[in-house]
């Protein structure tokens, strides 16, 4: 290591760099050469130089602004992460603030590449589960008429965190009937506690049916996104509503006629649950097992009641967050525990929420409540709450949808879309440079990117790469590229369409 660097990370092939600290030019000049796609200074001593290549930030920003300059700097290079150097002569202006701005530089790079690689890794899976749920997507949407069902009741949303143990029992005692939200994880603790949730709500494009539930067990209605997996899907019959999300296909949707949901599905099965209570407009919201920590050293995610609890994640990093009874407390999923404490402030404005909780991490805005103090909880609720009505739960037949023409609109427009993918795809005996150029070629059409959404945001990264660019990789993109316009045909049927349509559909082109 050069004797400039207190410390430095050790990235093999980076091509960017974050440099903290005064750096002298000629070192600054010979670290873009190591690093050609750029460098971000972060030192006020800095702002004078002007150097093609070089960003800089003064580190007196705000802690909103350092992360929209760092996460703007890492769409430099997708692929990797960049080298984090710390110079020796911190400027004393910096060395207050240093070890704060590299533990947020370390958190951003850590939750963004985490995400990228979720993104590259289930980019086909997630969009295949899109087209999938389509016809549902379409038809079954949850309405907006469904807010304030639990106007001046209590809402429980049921996490699967290691304290659901100890606090689940909170449902069996004397306490005002409560509207339950269960995320999916948390269904076999539920069966085995005889409680039957109103609501289950299930997110993940991996996480099925079989492996959180018992056969049979199906209760209530179920709230799924339109990334869930299949399975939930035939579990619950007609018993479901889908939530609209951050999904770059709904979007292209919405633009086309298909509204959103009024709120939407976030991030993970825990922080959408909670939205969702919060869409019900209760007085009151009661958190159990939502630990955003794990036991051990942070690898146990799961309460035991929930069958789980052998799934162990062993992440090469933990982050050290606020813990409600421990000073510090581990988690791999900063940014899950970040979003989750910033929307209970945010809802904690307008209602009450209860973190009961034994261990776990601290959530803003909640008020923590140790299982030790259950009888003083449920006299609190007996006074202030009262019981939910369940003749307000919604009707199976109460969902959102596009009308029969609208309906016919979107069909033909999707099915013109898979006629102009199979004519610009290249054959599957393309050469390397064919099949590369085609995809690239159609991917660059904003129609059809947007309406592939993830698959295109994960794929085009990889076709731009082109020491990346094997034969055998370009034809498996591909081969998932025609896996999905089928799946994509066969759901346009799925809707039902009138005679009319099917008809044209299987003799016409739609272009």
């Amino acid at each position: 290591m050069n004797p400039f660097w207190l410390s430095e990370t050790r990235i093999e092939s980076a091509t960017t760099a974050i440099l903290l600290g005064a750096i002298p030019k000629d070192l600054l000049l010979g670290e873009l050469n190591l690093y050609h796609k750029g460098i971000f200074v972060i030192d006020p001593t800095s702002q004078s130089e002007k150097i093609d290549g070089v960003e800089y930030l003064d580190p007196c920003s705000s802690a909103e602004v350092i992360k929209e300059r760092l996460n703007q700097f890492l769409m430099r290079e997708y692929n990797k992460p960049p080298v984090v150097k710390v110079s020796k002569n911190i400027h004393d202006h910096l060395s207050t603030s240093a070890d704060g701005i590299l533990k947020l530089i370390i958190q951003e790079i850590d939750t963004t590449l985490r995400a990228r690689r979720t993104r590259n890794e289930t980019g086909f899976d997630r969009q295949k589960q899109i087209f999938l749920n389509l016809p549902n997507y379409l038809k079954q949407r949850v309405p907006d008429h469904w807010e304030a069902i639990g106007s001046q009741s209590l809402a429980v949303v049921v996490g699967a965190g290691p304290s659901l143990d100890e606090t689940l029992t909170l449902l069996n005692s004397d306490i005002p009937n409560p509207i339950i939200i269960a995320t999916d994880s948390s269904l076999k603790a539920l069966h085995h506690a005889d409680v039957t949730p109103h609501f289950v709500v299930s997110i993940d494009p991996h996480k099925t049916f079989e492996v959180c539930s018992f056969p049979g067990f199906t209760p209530g209605q179920i709230i799924l996104s339109s990334q869930s997996h299949k399975s939930w899907n035939i579990a619950w019959k007609d018993k479901k509503a889908f939530l609209s999300g951050r999904v770059i296909s709904e979007d292209w949707l919405a633009e086309k006629g298909v509204s959103k949901t009024s709120f939407l599905a976030i991030n993970n099965v825990g922080l959408t649950a909670l939205a969702f209570a919060n869409f019900l407009r209760p007085s009151v919201i009661i958190l159990l097992g939502m630990d955003l920590s794990g036991k051990g050293s942070g690898e146990k995610r799961y309460a035991e009641k929930t069958g789980r609890s052998q799934i162990e994640v062993h992440a090469s990093k933990y982050h050290e967050i606020p813990g409600n009874y421990e000073k510090s407390v581990p988690t791999p999923f900063f940014s899950d525990w970040q979003e989750t404490s910033e929307i209970c402030s945010k809802i904690s404005k307008k209602r009450l929420i209860i973190n009961f909780n034994s261990m776990g991490a601290q959530l803003s805005g909640t008020t923590l409540v140790h299982p030790e103090a259950t009888s003083e909880l449920k006299e609190a609720l007996k006074e202030n709450i009262k019981e939910f009505d369940e003749t307000k739960l919604p009707r199976i037949t109460e969902r959102k949808k596009i009308s029969e023409f609208g309906l016919n609109q979107i069909l033909s427009l999707l099915a013109s879309k898979c006629d102009q993918i199979w004519k610009i795809m290249p054959n599957e005996n393309s050469s390397s440079t064919e099949l590369s150029e085609g995809l690239i070629n159609l991917f660059s059409d904003k129609e059809i990117s947007s309406l592939l959404g993830d698959f295109a945001f994960s794929t085009m990264p990889k076709l731009m790469e082109t020491d990346t660019n094997e034969e055998t990789e370009l034809k498996g993109i591909r081969n998932q590229l025609q896996q999905l316009v089928w799946t994509l045909e066969d759901a346009i049927l799925d809707c039902n369409p009138d005679e009319e349509f099917i008809l044209r559909f299987f003799t016409e082109k739609f272009t």
